[in-house]
């Protein structure tokens, strides 16, 4: 198994969030660019939103590709709507 680490990046500005070394839920982390500021708890939260919107996301396009050429299958699904979240991560799928 290997450790695959990401980066919390403010959502605004794309910049990496600045924080204390062994946080707390109480700390507070913020982003050196535009000042963006949560606790970590608030900011894990909405990193766990956004990364189930961008799998949500990626999967539905996945479905989409695969019904595309086929005569049996229709893919009728609503697109996901885009939130903005004030914190991100950089995922790859």
């Amino acid at each position: 198994m290997t450790d695959d680490t990401k980066s919390i990046l403010c959502g605004a500005c794309k910049v990496e969030v600045e924080g204390p070394a062994d946080p707390k839920p109480e700390d507070t982390f913020f982003c050196p660019s535009c000042g963006n500021s949560d606790t970590l708890k608030n900011v894990v939260a909405s990193v766990h939103a956004f990364a189930q919107e961008a799998a949500a996301r990626h999967l539905q396009e996945s479905m989409r590709k695969a019904a595309r050429g086929s005569k049996m299958l229709k893919f009728k699904g609503k697109p996901i709507p885009k939130r903005n979240h004030p914190f991100i991560c950089d995922l790859e799928f």
